[in-house]
C-alpha cells in the first residue's frame, strides 16, 4: 500500500532497457549511485543472456546489497532460455540470518493483481458483472456510506478510477494503526469507515487515482458474494490450482516458511528501523499478501504466458489498459509500464518495509521479480542509467 509509482515506473523503464540490450540482469537498491551502476552495467554489457550467467548475477547481486547498505535481497530472471534465481544480504538485521531465494516477502500492492483474478474469475462464474455498480454487490448496511454507490463499477473499483477517497491518509486511521497489536488483524469491514467521511476525489470513471480504498470495497465484494473471506477465495482460487505452497496472507492464515523483516526509515532520522511489529493494514485486500519469488514466478507464468488462470475474455478485460497521461497504464489489477522499446505489464508494491516488483515482457517472453526489505528506495539513478545506455547504443 501507499504505492510509490513514480520509483516503480522508473525500476519498470530501467529493467526494460536492460533486457532488451541483452544484459545479464540487475537489481535495484536504496539510491543507488551513478558509480555502481555504472560499474555494473559495464560487467553485464556482453552478457546476451541470463543462462549460464549466475556467477556474475551473483556477484552483481552482492555488489549492490553491500555497497548501498540494503538488508537483503532477492532476483528472479526468466527467459526463454532458462531461469536464474539469487539471494544476498540477509533477511533480518538483528539475527543476521542469511538471506535465502525461498525466504518469504510482503509483496504489498502485488497482491492487487491476485485480487484482480478472483474477481475475473467470479465474473467468469457468473457471479458479479464487472460494468454492474459496486451497490448491487456491497453488504446492505455499507453502501449508503460509499458516495457514487449507485454509480462506480466493479471495472472502476480494478482499474483505480471510481474516484473514492482513501482511507490509509486520515490521520484518524494512522493513530488507530500506531496503537494496534498484530494479534488483532484489521478487517475490511474496520477500515472502510475510515474513508467515510472523505470526500470523493472524483466522479466515477471521470480519471484515474490510484487508491487503496478500491481494493478494500473489492475485498468486502468477495466476501460478501463468496460468504468467506478473502484469504479463502485467493487460497482456493489461486494459491492451491498453482500449487504455491509459500503464499499466505499475512496475519490471517499460519506463517509459512521463513519471512524476511521489513525495514524502513519510519522516523525520518536517516535510520532503517523494523517494521515486524507494525500492523497498519497488514492482511487486508490492498496488499494482505506475504510469497517468494518462484511462487510469484509460478504465477506471472500461469497467468501472463500460460495464460490458465483466466479465460481469454477475462485476460483481455484484464489487460484494458486507463492510460492516465503520463507513459503508465493501469488495467484490472496490472500496471504497464512503456518505454520507447518495450512495454512491461506486472505490478509493484512498497509497504511494510518491503519493495517488490513483479515485471513481465510479453515480446521477450521475459519475467523479473525483484524483492528487497527495505522500502526506502530512490530509484532516479537507476532509470538516468537505463536511458543513457539506450541513448549510447
Amino acid at each position: 500500500m501507499n504505492l510509490k509509482f513514480l520509483a516503480f515506473r522508473k525500476i519498470l523503464f530501467a529493467i526494460v532497457f536492460v533486457i532488451s540490450l541483452g544484459l545479464g540482469g540487475y537489481l535495484v537498491g536504496n539510491n543507488i549511485s551513478q558509480k555502481v551502476i555504472e560499474k555494473s552495467f559495464a560487467k553485464q554489457i556482453m552478457s546476451t543472456s541470463t543462462v549460464g550467467k549466475s556467477s556474475q548475477l551473483q556477484t552483481l547481486l552482492n555488489e549492490i546489497v553491500v555497497e548501498e547498505k540494503i538488508p537483503g535481497a532477492v532476483m528472479y530472471i526468466s527467459t526463454p532460455k532458462g531461469s536464474w534465481v539469487g539471494a544476498s544480504g540477509v533477511n533480518s538485521l538483528s539475527t543476521k540470518t542469511r538471506m535465502k531465494t525461498t525466504d518469504g516477502f510482503s509483496i504489498a500492492s502485488m497482491s492487487k493483481t491476485f485480487m484482480a483474478v478472483v474477481v475475473l474469475k467470479l465474473v467468469e462464474q457468473g457471479k458479479i458483472q464487472l460494468d454492474r455498480t459496486i451497490a448491487t454487490y456491497l453488504p446492505r448496511d455499507i453502501t449508503p456510506h460509499i458516495v457514487n454507490s449507485d454509480k462506480i463499477t466493479v471495472r472502476q473499483l480494478l482499474n483505480h478510477t471510481s474516484g473514492v477517497a482513501e482511507y490509509l491518509d486520515t490521520k484518524e486511521f494512522i493513530q488507530a494503526t500506531a496503537k494496534r497489536s498484530r494479534s488483532q488483524p484489521w478487517t475490511a469491514r474496520e477500515a472502510i469507515p475510515y474513508m467515510y467521511q472523505e470526500q470523493p476525489q472524483a466522479n466515477p470513471g471521470e480519471k484515474f487515482i490510484y487508491t487503496d480504498c478500491n481494493y478494500i470495497l473489492l475485498e468486502l465484494i468477495v466476501e460478501n458474494i463468496t460468504r468467506g473471506t478473502l484469504a479463502q477465495a485467493i487460497r482456493s482460487q489461486i494459491l492451491k490450482p498453482l500449487g504455491l505452497k509459500h503464499t499466505f496472507t499475512e496475519l490471517r492464515e499460519p506463517t509459512i516458511g521463513e519471512v524476511a523483516t521489513g525495514y524502513g526509515d519510519r522516523h525520518k532520522d536517516g535510520k532503517l528501523d523494523s517494521y515486524a511489529d507494525v500492523n497498519d493494514g497488514n492482511g487486508l485486500g490492498d496488499g494482505g499478501l506475504v510469497s517468494t519469488a518462484e511462487d510469484l514466478a509460478k504465477f506471472a507464468k500461469a497467468l501472463f504466458v500460460k495464460k490458465s488462470l483466466l479465460s481469454s475474455k477475462m485476460m483481455k478485460e484484464m489487460l484494458k489498459f486507463k492510460d492516465n497521461g503520463a507513459s503508465y497504464s493501469y488495467g484490472l489489477g496490472v500496471e504497464r509500464f512503456s518505454s520507447p522499446l518495450e512495454k512491461a505489464i506486472g505490478h509493484s508494491g512498497i509497504a511494510y518495509g518491503f519493495a517488490t516488483l513483479l515485471a513481465y515482457l510479453p515480446s521477450e517472453n521475459t519475467t523479473i521479480i525483484v524483492l528487497l526489505n527495505n522500502q526506502n528506495i530512490d530509484l532516479k539513478s537507476v532509470a538516468r542509467t537505463g536511458i543513457e545506455v539506450v541513448e549510447n547504443k
